[in-house]
This record gives structure tokens, sequence and C-alpha cells, in this order.
């Protein structure tokens, strides 16, 4: 039977801008995202420390309004604050943004060099700017998710136990989580993704993720215990976050470090990150 032949038939749907071929690619990493069983682990128990730390809330509170109704005149004490606040970021990061970092980061360049998938993406209209934005920004959203929304629960289960007069400065903790929150989430993507573009092997670039987080701060816990030396905590990515989010939480540093060492050294994290999955995508080889 021969093949009819239709002749030539322009195209009749609608004509996207190249710009959004961003938006497929950062669809489609979410949905990769989510293949992951670690990130799965991550996104159904992200949420436990928040919902304690409220329980804990809640409960000390209804205890001290009792035994404040049992002895009159004595006077509540003020509920915790920033402190309390900044402490779920660092269950959060261990906890469950390491899984996404891992599942979701660590391997999606590693894995793209393995599949040979670079001939598929850039056969098509898509640059290596998008296809590192589509993948970075997947990671992203999944460690923002996990962060900042447990802190804006946490936060407001604060603003509603605390005396009206503290009500707003309680509320205003939203502001420093939300930019925690992001500074974390851009780190750990582009960290991760960075790591991923090192290796075809995706054993091989998650487990150098993983040495990254934990041997320098490790090392700089044990140095700083023994000889009472902390600067080597400059060499440690969680660190480095966490005292930058001391200034934005305004909590007093419990040592010399400050986040005007810190915030420079995470810039050469993210550049250089950066630089490593550059170099690999603009390295590689598509044969349309």
């Amino acid at each position: 039977m021969a093949i009819r032949d239709l002749g030539y038939r322009p195209y009749e749907g609608e004509r996207l801008p190249a710009s959004h071929n961003t938006v497929v690619l950062l669809r489609h990493g979410l949905t990769r995202a989510w293949g992951s069983w670690l990130v799965k682990i991550a996104a159904f128990t992200a949420w436990a420390p928040a919902l304690i730390a409220m329980f804990y809330l809640g409960t000390m509170t209804w205890i001290m309004q009792q035994q404040a109704g049992q002895m009159p005149g004595q006077e509540l004490p003020p509920p915790p604050g920033a402190d309390f606040v900044k402490a779920l970021f660092a269950w959060q990061f261990w906890g469950f943004l390491s899984l996404i970092g891992v599942g979701a980061g660590a391997g999606a360049i590693a894995e793209d060099i393995t599949f040979k998938a670079f001939s598929f993406y850039f056969a098509k209209p898509v640059t290596p700017p998008q296809y590192l934005a589509g993948r970075i920004a997947a990671v992203a959203i999944w460690c923002f998710a996990l962060t900042f929304l447990p802190s804006f629960l946490v936060v407001g289960m604060l603003a509603g136990i605390s005396p009206e007069e503290m009500r707003v400065e309680q509320a205003g903790l939203i502001l420093p989580a939300l930019l925690h929150s992001v500074l974390i989430s851009v780190v750990v993507a582009t960290g991760s993704v960075g790591m991923s573009s090192l290796s075809g092997s995706r054993a091989l670039t998650m487990s150098a993720w993983l040495i990254v987080l934990v041997i320098p701060q490790i090392l700089a816990l044990i140095v700083d215990t023994i000889a009472d030396w902390p600067w080597l905590y400059l060499v440690s990515i969680y660190e480095l976050l966490s005292i930058v989010g001391d200034a934005l939480f305004r909590i007093e540093p419990a040592n010399d470090l400050r986040w005007y060492y810190a915030l420079p050294l995470l810039g050469l994290v993210v550049a250089g990150a950066l630089a490593m999955a550059w170099r690999r995508v603009r390295g590689v080889e598509v044969i349309a």
C-alpha cells in the first residue's frame, strides 16, 4: 500500500518564544526530582520537626497558663523567638535538604551524561544557560519548599501564642526566614548540580556531595572542640549558611565568625559550582 502524500502542511498551533524552553526544562526537572525516592522521603517527612515544634509550643503555653491561673500575679515567661526558628533550619538542612541535594541535584548532570540525554536536549533550540537554569531551579524549589513552609508554620504559631504586644515582633521573623530559605536553596541547588558535573557516575557525584557537606563540618567541630579555634568552620557549607543566618535573625554569634566572612565564601561556592557545570555542559558533543 502506498503512503499517502499529504504535502506541506504548516504548523497551526500556538508559537511560543524560545524562552519558554526554560519553563519546560524546569517542569521536567521537578518531575524527574520527584522520581527519586530520597526526594519522596524528604517531602513526606520534612514536616515532622515543624509539627513537633508547634506541639511543644502549644503544650508549654498551656502548662504555663495553668500554672499562672493557680498563682495569680505571676508573669508568664516570654515565648521563644529567633533562636527557636533558626534551630529549625538546622533540622531541615541535615535531615531533609541533604536528601534533596543528593537525590535531585548531585546526580542531575551525571545522569544525563550516562544516558546521553544531551543530544535530546540540545538538538532542540535549548541553550546551555536554559538547561542549567531548569536543572538548578528545580532543586532550589524543592529546597525552598522544605525550609520556608515549615518555618512559616512555626513563626505563625509563635505569633499566635505570644502576648499581644509581641505578636508583630514574632510575625516579623517571617522576613529573615524567607531570606535564609532563599539563600540555603540557592547554595544547595547550585552546589549539588555543580558537583553532578564532575563525572558521568551518579554514585561518584552523589558521594562527593555528601563528603563536601559532612567531612568539613566534622573536622571543624573536632578542631573547635579540642583547640577552641572556630575558623575552620569557614570550609563548611552548613556553617557558612548558619553564620549568615545568625545575622539575618539578629542572633549574637557564639564565636568571632561574622557574616562578612561567610557571605563572600558562599558566593565563591555558587560561582565555582556554576563554572564547573557550565564547563561540562559547553563541552558536550551533540550529534543532531
